[in-house]
């Protein structure tokens, strides 16, 4: 049994990811994973177990780690407001603080108050330390409590609270910039549990997937998904297998037939016999190689957090030398100050604030252009994209196809082969099949059709007025004892007539129009490698996308093929990152295994949009060079401005290690942080360019803080 769990807001992922390890070590637990993009925990657990009591044992394990997490089978609204007990202890701390100024205040008390005001003010800051702990960490957060704590030592109580309302605000806009994605996930992707529609006693109950067990009765009805792997017991439709083959495969069903889980039904009603349960079908399988890939895989922490984490522990080990220094020297005082002024200043301000109101404008720009952009950190994966691979049918093209050109066999008429194959494609539901009856043109009398089979990404054979007719590859007119002679190399359908060859009818498949435009652009954004990764002949592809001008087509790929194309060409890239778009739910293992994946948003593929890091909301190929383009710029802007950050802190170091520094020179340093910071904020402007995007930022900034 499956069933998913979601959660609100938490301080860190890492506190889920603890805790799953421990939900893991439960009697009834089979299986335990967090997905934090979905803010979902999803748990494989055993059958006829008491339900109510599983979810007590898991809400106890997560509480153990922090009580505030609320957890529910229903999806927790993921918008993190302002604590309102942090605001009320942030604004009583300021305000007791301006109250010490008061000439009624007692000087010999005044020192009290000051402390007491500061450590009111100081409750998000000491949270985040609690956490920070807890989990084994060490960030500005700790070195910045520290600073306060020592500057409050030496009595210099104006540096300790200026440190604290600075680092405050700058924390809030962080948090803000880490939510924003998520909240636009929840709104976008999130659906209820898998229903399906189960028959019972005649009536026609919506039931939870997990319950639905071999044997049971379900009806599917036309334009759903047949979630399971049944039997047909009553009607006839057609259904289309191209959601997890990735080719354009459709065939008829009637009573007896037996269809695999994953497909669509196209036309009418089907009543089905089950005949696996969910853990056993396709799509099951396809689901937990994406789930096992997606663990293994190693999401991008954003730059800014691997800089700052290296600069944060630089200066505190400098900090914590010239304290210890300061007992052997005959200026100790002098010493202690300068440590702390370094301990103050391992808080990149600058970066702080600068970097998550970049990411910030980025992911609401993004989704301006119809663009969900799940993490900041896949804004830096697709600032790095050095590779990029696409799967090719109902991606790069329409999925349609077009005749090109008639191949006759000896003296055969081209009309003749045309009807022929049309004749023998009467029945298919294939869109070649489609093509080849809509350029022959005749209205055939399908009553003269004696037998019919249509064998998936093979062809068809026919008996129509006494005649045996094969349609189909190369390979199945040989397993049928037709010998083809035929020298040409692209996508063809070959004919054969009463165990004759008479010739081949060449096809071209129909590519998205700007897709032309789309690869250009990826070229000049230097995305050095573009590819496909096909299941298709690669011969045949390399046909079909030569305007693109696609030089790395790798056809006759399996899944695993494509995974293993993946990995290796990570293993190449030395810097960079290697990118996938993918369309069905077989893509999904893939994407899992990139560094970054695109998927355009289907109703039908919500697995593949999950896995995908970035989704397209209108299936427009232009979105995908202009989501690379929006975060190769962003990355771009993000590394300028950490520069700008860490080479005033370079500066303000090497003034410490040089001169002497008096008495409120950690105000200065800040302040001269803030500025830089400023001028990295006016720089994020160049996101959008120009005065529009002073005028949106300005516009989104006001609204992120003022929003409730």
């Amino acid at each position: 049994m499956t069933k998913d769990f979601f959660i609100s807001y938490i301080e860190s992922d890492t506190i889920l990811h603890r805790a799953i390890e421990d939900i893991n070590l439960l009697p009834d637990v089979e299986k335990a994973t967090y997905q934090s993009f979905q803010q979902k925990i999803k748990i494989i657990y055993k059958d006829n177990i008491n339900e109510k009591a599983l979810l007590r044992d898991i809400m106890d394990v997560i509480h153990n780690y922090d009580d505030k997490i609320k957890i529910s089978e229903r999806i927790v609204a993921t918008e993190q407001k302002l604590n309102k007990l942090n605001v009320a202890l942030f604004l009583t701390g300021i305000l007791l603080y301006a109250i010490s100024y008061s000439s009624i205040v007692p000087e010999s008390i005044k020192w009290l108050l000051y402390i007491a005001a500061i450590i009111l003010a100081s409750k998000v800051l000491i949270t985040k330390v609690y956490y920070t702990i807890k989990e084994k960490k060490l960030n500005e957060s700790i070195l910045v409590l520290l600073a306060i704590a020592g500057i409050i030592i030496i009595k210099d109580y104006q540096e300790a609270m200026f440190i604290l309302v600075i680092y405050t605000i700058a924390n809030h806009f962080v948090n803000k910039a880490s939510q924003i994605a998520k909240n636009q996930v929840v709104e976008t992707l999130h659906k209820d549990e898998t229903l399906v529609y189960k028959l019972k006693d005649k009536v026609v109950l919506p039931t939870p997937i997990i319950k639905i067990k071999i044997g049971d009765t379900i009806v599917v009805r036309a334009g759903e998904i047949i979630p399971l792997q049944t039997k047909v017991l009553e009607g006839i439709s057609n259904i289309d297998m191209s959601i997890i083959s990735n080719e354009n495969y459709q065939q008829e069903v009637k009573p007896g037939d037996v269809i695999l889980s994953g497909c669509i039904n196209l036309d009418k009603p089907l009543k089905l016999e089950v005949l696996k349960d969910y853990n056993e079908g396709i799509v099951k399988e396809l689901i937990t190689k994406t789930e096992e890939a997606m663990e293994q895989k190693q999401g991008f922490a954003k730059t800014s957090e691997k800089i700052g984490k290296v600069f944060i522990i630089s200066t505190g080990i400098l900090a914590g030398i010239l304290i210890v220094t300061s007992f052997i020297t005959d200026n100790p005082s002098q010493f202690i100050y300068k440590g702390l002024v370094l301990l103050a200043i391992s808080c990149p301000w600058a970066m702080l604030l600068s970097t998550p109101i970049a990411y910030n404008y980025a992911l609401t720009l993004a989704k301006k252009m119809e663009i969900l952009i799940k993490d900041s950190g896949s804004i830096d994966a697709l600032g790095k994209l050095k590779t990029l691979f696409f799967t090719k049918t109902g991606v790069l093209t329409t999925a349609q196809y077009a005749i090109k050109e008639i191949i006759p066999y000896k003296n055969t008429k081209e009309e003749h082969i045309l009807k022929y194959a049309a004749i023998g494609e009467l029945k298919s539901t294939h869109p070649i099949g489609k093509a080849i009856r809509q350029a022959e043109g005749s209205k055939f009398d399908t009553q003269k059709i004696e037998s019919f089979e249509e064998i998936a990404n093979k062809g068809t054979i026919a008996s129509y007025g006494g005649k045996r007719i094969v349609v189909g590859t190369e390979d199945f007119l040989y397993e049928n004892e037709i010998e083809v002679i035929n020298d040409y190399q692209g996508m063809q359908v070959h004919v054969g007539v009463d165990g004759n060859y008479i010739g081949s009818i060449s096809l071209e498949e129909e590519i998205k129009p700007e897709g032309i435009e789309v690869i250009e652009k990826l070229n000049q954004l230097k995305v050095t490698k573009v590819g496909v990764l096909t299941g298709e002949r690669k011969q045949g592809a390399k046909e079909v996308l030569a305007p693109l001008k696609i030089s790395n087509i790798y056809g006759e790929l399996n899944i695993d093929d494509k995974v293993n194309k993946i990995k290796r060409e990570k293993q190449r890239l030395k810097k960079g990152t290697v990118g996938y778009v993918g369309n069905t739910i077989s893509d999904a293992v893939v994407m899992a295994a990139s560094d970054v994946s695109l998927a355009f948003y289907k109703d039908n593929l919500d697995r593949v949009t999950e896995v995908a890091d970035v989704v397209l909301l209108q299936e427009d190929l232009s979105l995908i060079h202009k989501s690379i383009e929006l975060s190769k710029k962003t990355y771009r802007i993000i590394k300028q401005n950490i520069i700008a950050s860490l080479l005033l802190k370079a500066i303000i170091i090497a003034y410490i290690l040089i001169a002497e520094v008096s008495t409120g020179f950690i105000m200065i340093s800040i302040v001269l942080d803030l500025l830089v910071a400023i001028l990295t904020i006016i720089n994020c402007f160049r996101i959008a360019g120009g005065l529009d995007g002073i005028k949106n930022l300005a516009s989104d900034l006001i609204k992120s803080v003022t929003k409730k």
